[in-house]
């Protein structure tokens, strides 16, 4: 259910965005609110409680935001307050953001390799990446698995190219564990 409130506002806010020509404008509030939202966790939550009425949620929400975030973006929040979904505020806003990472070409990967890369290799796995894809720019994020043994693991959305030494070691493990030997 989260997932399609989150598809549901978020499509709407991104459609908003790109009929008024603001993508970048609203995707950098988007990025505000929700760094507001994760660094003070007890915030929805006192938003949320039932105790609290809808204009008091929306009073607080325009003392915080007014002035520095686009009507736009304000009008966003009060649909939210309105419709009762405040509480899914940050997945709405993740989605947003990924729809905009989509539109402006922009891949999410995600390297993990048992030895930290130098400068050099990252740069040539990040140009063919971008060679071999319609993405423009990357964000890369990399990490250390040394259970990898070697090679390297990349996650691009929920594509995986796994070519580290512990894969080929699990392959080569299922193969021989099919051989029958015979007398």
């Amino acid at each position: 259910m989260a997932k399609l409130v989150s598809k549901v506002y978020g499509d709407a806010l991104f459609s908003l965005a790109l009929e008024e020509n603001r993508v970048d404008e609203i995707w950098e509030e988007t990025k505000v609110l929700r760094q507001v939202m994760v660094e003070n966790p007890d915030f929805i939550p006192l938003l949320c409680n039932p105790n609290m009425t809808e204009a008091k949620r929306s009073e607080i929400l325009e003392e915080i935001f007014q002035g520095k975030i686009s009507d736009a973006s304000m009008g966003f929040l009060e649909v939210l307050v309105k419709k009762g979904r405040l509480e899914e505020i940050v997945s709405v806003l993740d989605y947003f953001d990924d729809c905009t990472k989509e539109y402006k070409k922009i891949g999410v990967v995600y390297v993990s390799t048992p030895k930290a890369l130098s400068k050099d290799q990252k740069k040539k796995v990040e140009d063919r990446i971008l060679e071999v894809s319609d993405y423009e720019t990357l964000e890369t994020h990399y990490s250390l698995e040394p259970d990898l043994l070697g090679g390297m693991v990349i996650r691009i959305g929920d594509r995986v190219l796994d070519n580290s030494i512990r894969s080929k070691m699990d392959l080569m493990t299922r193969k021989l564990s099919q051989v029958k030997l015979s007398n």
